[in-house]
């Protein structure tokens, strides 16, 4: 720790993760060019079976949110609404994002038979063009009429749930177009857009050069001031990752130790759908050796030796030092905590 900073957190977490990320598949129908999956292989192709899950969450009596996304697409996993028909007859929050190619008739009523409490739809433009630049297929229009039709279905039912929340990517090759997106989600009755920062790791689009965080230019204020102005006249909701408001979220972190904010190595445990535990979501992106970012296998071991175990604990340590674990260093910097 740095001289004057606040006593290390514990190494040894009391309580069992409050949220867990259930990575139902690494499998994807979209070919994003800021997603570490179009360029690299991380695990073997896997789907999270319901029998697995199911084996994960007994162990976690007190669970209190899952989310049920990674690396992949989750509507393309089968048995993904039985797993949300599980979670909440226990009382779960359950929450995740698609890109919505796949969203037929067919799901859009499972959807909302089992009624997850959000449905994130990942949109990273307003035009074709520019999806197709970024999210590396042509399916802007379908994801579009794929989410009226999910809307409208919504309101003849009269079903509150899911939410239904478009989340946008903020890049230099985008941004102009988030006004823009504004408007779409107003036209198709979206109530909620998300700004996302860029994950960078000198790939793809995923580069620094892409990256609006710590240089609020001109035309990047005006964007976002301009959605602002919109979801007011439109009573959209308009929020940023990292719990922060949008232009709140471009600004850097302020002192040495950037990370230092982040509650999730005692709050939140991700599984991917090979079972293999990470610290977060963001650390497929950011670890320089994904290996060794792997703190044990939820297949293998109980998930409570996991969460308390040698490796977890070295990794909350580390986290608390002047040198943060791996996949930590770019947090903050590169993302958002």
């Amino acid at each position: 720790m740095t001289k004057g900073s606040q006593q290390p957190r514990p190494a040894i977490a009391k309580k069992l993760p409050s949220t867990i990320y259930l990575e139902t598949t690494n499998r994807c129908d979209s070919k994003c060019q800021t997603c570490i999956r179009t360029f690299a292989t991380l695990e073997p192709p896997a789907d999270l079976s319901l029998e697995r899950l199911v084996r994960i969450v007994e162990q976690h009596p007190t669970l209190k949110r899952a989310v049920l996304h990674g690396i992949g697409e989750p509507l393309l996993n089968k048995e993904l609404f039985a797993m949300i028909d599980y979670l909440k007859g226990r009382g779960v929050e359950v929450t995740f994002n698609s890109d919505a190619i796949s969203l037929t008739d067919a799901k859009i009523e499972q959807l909302l038979h089992s009624a997850p409490d959000e449905f994130r739809v990942s949109i990273d433009a307003a035009t074709p063009e520019t999806y197709l630049k970024i999210r590396g297929v042509p399916q802007f229009h379908r994801i579009v009429d794929n989410v009226s039709r999910l809307i409208a279905r919504q309101h003849d039912l009269l079903r509150s749930v899911p939410k239904v929340s478009f989340w946008f990517t903020g890049i230099r090759a985008n941004i102009h177009e988030l006004p823009d997106l504004i408007r779409l989600a107003h036209k198709i009755g979206v109530a909620e857009v998300y700004l996302q920062r860029l994950v960078f790791y000198e790939t793809g689009l995923a580069v620094r050069e892409q990256s609006l965080y710590g240089s609020l230019e001109a035309t990047v204020k005006e964007a976002v001031e301009e959605a602002e102005r919109l979801c007011q006249k439109y009573d959209i909701i308009f929020h940023a990752s990292g719990a922060s408001a949008p232009l709140q979220s471009l600004d850097p972190v302020a002192g040495s130790r950037p990370w230092a904010g982040c509650q999730r190595p005692w709050t939140v445990s991700y599984v991917t759908a090979n079972g293999n535990v990470l610290p977060c979501c963001i650390s497929p992106w950011t670890a320089k050796d994904y290996k060794g970012a792997i703190l044990g296998n939820a297949l293998q071991e109980p998930l409570a030796e996991i969460w308390n175990g040698e490796r977890y604990q070295t990794f909350r340590t580390t986290f608390e030092s002047d040198t943060p674990p791996d996949p930590c260093r770019g947090c903050g910097s590169l993302w958002s905590i």
